[in-house]
């Protein structure tokens, strides 16, 4: 015998999850079509030897990995890789940081630096790339030649290999840290000032405050930060293509870089479907590896 108030939860349990299907279904299909599918693709073409002449694909195996790791190339593709990561995302969230508390609580001054450092993230990457190609411009660059007059030289910031890396690192962090600015203002914004007003009526100073009671509560906010700014050290390369091309000497070659060299002016498409898998697996592992560890300690709101 039926019990109607169960029957009735029952359906209308089923009603919710079948409104819950079908409200994933759009984002499903979208992540089956452009990120899954192209995944596995790179999969299987890793494993095949593509002909730039256009005949069918020969199974190869391991091969194409082989040559990657026997290719001094691609360790100097890594080194260089991992080096940008270390410079260019901790140094972007750290002036995302430090931009949100200087203006946070200040109206005025908020609405300023706001639009002054976001201005670049409205602007696409190649044209903030194109910008700083012309300002350090050896022969006619402004920045070149302010520096110019303050060192006695002009340096050559982008034909050097030792200060090339560095030089395109900062550009992104140029490009970056007004997003990572909002996000941690927007953070600042949602803690109650009553903590912190209380941190300093028992004396402490405004270090202590921050310290103890703003970064603890900002640990969400911090978290999406830290793996979105390590997402875009190595999605990012719009800027490299333009600045460097990968030189001078590969001092500016990253992996991805090097995937879309290897994929669309070598032609060479098993080894770019492998460095592809390559990426998507060192993420992965970063990701298993390093968020339990990120994590620890952030407490999130009920």
């Amino acid at each position: 015998m039926a019990v109607p108030g169960i029957d009735t939860r029952d359906r209308t349990s089923r009603s919710a999850l079948g409104l819950a299907a079908l409200l994933l279904v759009p984002t499903l299909v979208f992540l089956a079509v452009f990120t899954y599918w192209p995944l596995l693709v790179s999969l299987i073409g890793s494993f095949q030897k593509w002909s730039p002449t256009g005949t069918a694909p020969r199974w190869v195996g391991v091969a194409n990995y082989r040559d990657l790791w026997q290719d001094e190339l691609v360790r100097q593709m890594l080194v260089n890789t991992g080096l940008y990561c270390l410079a260019e995302g901790p140094l972007a969230v750290l002036l995302g940081l430090v931009a949100a508390v200087a203006v946070d609580g200040h109206r005025r001054v908020r609405l300023f630096a706001r639009t002054l450092i976001f201005h670049p993230v409205m602007l696409p990457t190649v044209a903030v790339a194109a910008i700083w190609l012309f300002l350090l411009n050896p022969v006619s660059g402004p920045a070149v030649d302010l520096l110019s007059r303050l060192l006695g030289r002009a340096p050559a910031l982008l034909e050097n290999p030792r200060t090339a890396l560095m030089t395109v690192a900062l550009v992104a962090v140029y490009k970056n840290c007004g997003l990572y600015m909002l996000f941690f203002l927007a953070g600042l914004q949602a803690i109650p000032r009553e903590l912190q007003e209380g941190a300093r009526v028992e004396g402490a100073s405004e270090w202590k405050v921050f310290r103890h009671v703003t970064w603890p509560l900002l640990g969400p906010v911090a978290f999406y930060v830290a793996v979105t700014a390590v997402l875009d050290a190595l999605r990012n390369v719009d800027h490299i293509f333009v600045l460097t091309r990968g030189g001078p000497a590969n001092s500016t070659n990253v992996l991805l870089y090097e995937t879309y060299l290897k994929a669309f002016e070598f032609w060479d498409t098993g080894k770019a479907s492998a460095l592809t898998v390559l990426i998507v697996a060192a993420l992965l592992g970063l990701a298993l590896l390093a968020m339990p560890h990120l994590e620890r300690g952030i407490h999130y709101e009920a």
